[in-house]
């Protein structure tokens, strides 16, 4: 990859890659606008390289240049002729060549000409057969949404993908969720969306969900019940659960209706089997101190992890005293901590 902001010109050999009978020098070709067609001071030898290269007969090169077309749409000089490209890789005969299609079509949605015809060609993703190229399509609708035309039909799509069969396309969605949600038409169903996503079988989907609730909780509708979900994913059998549980718990403190409770999950989790539980619990300490309501025994779990076994978990925990420094209770000691510690190899 080139510096970011060096301006060059797309170079001769690049372009006899792209023409070249060897399958291996035209996929190189494909990497190389993939990462420099933002530095080209002109990009029309690239497009049509590119252009050509999205018709290939060699599957895997029209696969990179349907993804590629996403990173180049915003630089090409002809967004109609890219929109053409983008169109026809949707409905090829290949699954992972419409999965890159479709994220594509998020990423450039932007700049595409016919949002119309860029929101039917998402519409029939969402219902493709194969759960890969649905998967992609749900965050695509994530990426997309502000821009579309018909955020009916696209908010509809998006919550048939919530109760997907594949967690592969529910995780999406429900990532998707967190990006969408100001703008969707019915919130309270969104709302039902994640609180039934916090429940989902697979532990992915609810950690995704999990980070998903702690972004927007200050806009659900129903505080109470998205509260009551994120101190039961709290207390998850699954450790990464947990991890983005009290990660969204730092997020949304400010916001959860029973600050007593909340506090009393981020004291349990200090003392989580799981080092990045606990690594992760000290960051959100440090970034709630100020309104938590017992500030002597928040010190007392800084300072405990602060001696923790894993370095990771005793190195957050020196960030939250530093970040939190201000409202210690008391600060001569807060800061001979501070000293003691910074002296101290952290292996």
């Amino acid at each position: 990859m080139l510096d970011s902001g060096v301006i060059v010109e797309y170079p001769v050999q690049i372009h006899e890659k792209a023409q070249s009978q060897s399958s291996k020098e035209r996929v190189k070709a494909v990497e190389y606008i993939i990462d420099n067609i933002h530095d080209f001071g002109d990009t029309r030898n690239a497009w049509e390289d590119l252009h050509r290269l999205t018709q290939d007969k060699d599957e895997y090169i029209r696969l990179r240049a349907a993804y590629a077309l996403g990173w180049a749409f915003a630089f090409v000089p002809d967004k109609n002729e890219a929109w053409e490209d983008l169109h026809r890789l949707t409905q090829d005969k290949k699954e992972g060549i419409r999965l890159n299609a479709a994220s594509s079509l998020g990423r450039a949605s932007a700049f595409v000409p016919d949002k119309d015809k860029a929101r039917e060609d998402l519409h029939r993703l969402t219902q493709d057969k194969g759960e890969r190229a649905r998967g992609s399509a749900a965050d695509a609708l994530g990426q997309a949404f502000a821009d579309l035309p018909n955020k009916e039909e696209a908010w509809e799509d998006l919550h048939r993908l919530t109760q997907d069969k594949h967690e592969h396309v529910r995780f999406n969605a429900a990532g998707s969720l967190e990006r969408v949600f100001v703008f969707v038409p019915d919130k309270r169903r969104a709302w039902k969306d994640l609180h039934r996503l916090t429940q989902d079988k697979n532990q992915e989907v609810r950690w995704r969900t999990a980070v998903t609730l702690g972004r927007i909780f200050a806009d659900l509708p129903d505080k109470e019940e998205a509260w009551e979900d994120l101190h039961r994913l709290t207390q998850d059998k699954n450790e990464y659960v947990r991890l983005r549980a009290v990660d969204a718990l730092g997020l949304a403190y400010a916001d959860v209706p029973d600050k007593e409770e909340a506090w009393e999950d981020l004291h349990r989790l200090t003392q989580d089997k799981d080092e990045y539980v606990r690594e992760g619990t000290a960051e959100s300490l440090g970034e709630v101190f100020a309104d938590l309501p017992d500030k002597e025994e928040a010190w007392e779990d800084l300072h405990r992890l602060t001696q923790d076994k894993d370095r990771y978990v005793r190195l957050s925990a020196i960030d939250a005293l530093k970040v939190a420094f201000a409202y210690m209770p008391d600060k001569d000691k807060a800061q001979e901590d501070l000293q003691r510690l910074s002296s101290m190899p952290q292996r």
